[in-house]
């Protein structure tokens, strides 16, 4: 095992375009073999899914619904659409254009996990046995972390950015009916940054263990890191303060967590360089 393990980090550098190249097949022979199942489930993946938060009895709509009901509040022209919004296709192949790529992507997403083991195959002969004992989780905890991030960017994200498009004038003579193809990218620009966002703390994982980044620096520059996330969330979102903070929030945290994930590893590594 150790010597065949010692052949893989010996392999020449074509050796090693060709083990990646076989992982990069496999990885886009799943993002194909799952966009085919979206595809035969095109009605409630569209219908149900996608144009669901341009819906008002939207479930995000109708749980801050009954949050405002048991508190009193009255911020109804905070967190609800009022109607459903229109969305219209003005291009011959418009909806067949939105049809395959959106497959497409949902097809990366559902196999997100997959791909992710095969990055993760390509270079776990590299790492020694130390490092593969502390890496052992790697694969859950990423896919753990950018499902979550979906889901966030799905149920939080998406509805209070279509809220804030939808209600947003200039005047009251032009109406809003939306493109159908601006209303997609917008729902799968906000789900997919952020659930590649959440796996920050992955990243800081591993430049931790290659010693590009320390605890110390992440707990130094704060806040800049603080005013880079910042501009990260208004780039994200319109750059209206609510959807801001909506963003913002999530990455703070991330951001904590990836300090304390940097403490611990470098922990360890003490730990390991005393023995």
């Amino acid at each position: 095992m150790k010597n065949r393990e010692k052949e893989k980090k010996e392999m020449p550098f074509l050796d090693h375009i060709e083990e990646l190249r076989k992982h990069f097949i496999r990885s886009v022979l799943s993002i194909l073999f799952s966009a085919i199942l979206l595809m035969k489930k095109k009605d409630f993946i569209f219908d149900h899914v996608l144009f669901g938060p341009a819906k008002n009895n939207f479930i995000t709509y109708r749980l801050f619904s009954k949050i405002e009901n048991f508190f009193h509040l009255n911020t109804h022209s905070i967190f609800f659409l009022s109607k459903n919004i229109e969305v219209q296709n003005r291009q011959i192949f418009g909806q067949f254009n939105t049809y395959i790529w959106t497959c497409l992507i949902g097809g990366f997403i559902i196999s997100f996990p997959y791909i992710f083991y095969e990055f993760w195959k390509f270079i776990l002969p590299a790492l020694s046995h130390e490092e593969k004992k502390y890496s052992r989780g790697i694969i859950l905890t990423g896919t753990f972390l950018f499902i979550l991030g979906i889901l966030f960017g799905y149920f939080i994200l998406c509805p209070f950015l279509i809220h804030f498009g939808s209600n947003f004038r200039i005047s009251f003579f032009p109406k809003n009916i939306f493109d159908l193809s601006d209303y997609i990218s917008l729902i799968l620009h906000s789900t997919l940054s952020m659930g590649f966002t959440f796996l920050f703390p992955i990243f800081i994982y591993f430049l931790t263990k290659i010693d590009l980044i320390s605890y110390s620096f992440l707990k130094k520059y704060r806040k800049h890191a603080f005013l880079i996330m910042l501009i990260i969330s208004s780039a994200i979102t319109p750059g209206d303060i609510l959807s801001t903070i909506i963003v913002l929030i999530p990455l703070l945290v991330l951001y904590q967590l990836s300090v304390y994930i940097s403490f611990l590893t470098e922990k360890k590594e003490v730990k390991k360089k005393t023995k």
